[in-house]
């Protein structure tokens, strides 16, 4: 997901400003074009976890994913590893 939908819980509001209708990939996409950052969204837990390497999440925008990394407390940073698409 995007920064900026991660903060709303939902693309509902950015697939509406941007005319996208019900679209999760198209919704990231768009944001990060215009400056958002990609992030790993818990839905279940609403967290939100920045995403050091901004180019291997591009090939997974708006899918359920399995990341695999270290954490950074100091900075919340993910450090990422390898994404995969969740089964």
């Amino acid at each position: 997901m995007d920064n900026m939908c991660a903060a709303a819980g939902s693309h509902k509001g950015m697939e509406d400003m941007f005319h996208i209708g019900d679209d999760p990939k198209k919704c990231t996409l768009e944001c990060v074009a215009k400056g958002g950052k990609f992030v790993l969204y818990n839905a279940e837990t609403k967290t939100i976890y920045q995403l050091d390497d901004q180019e291997k999440p591009k090939q997974f925008a708006g899918q359920k994913v399995k990341v695999t990394g270290t954490y950074n407390g100091k900075t919340e940073t993910l450090h990422v590893e390898r994404i995969e698409a969740a089964s």
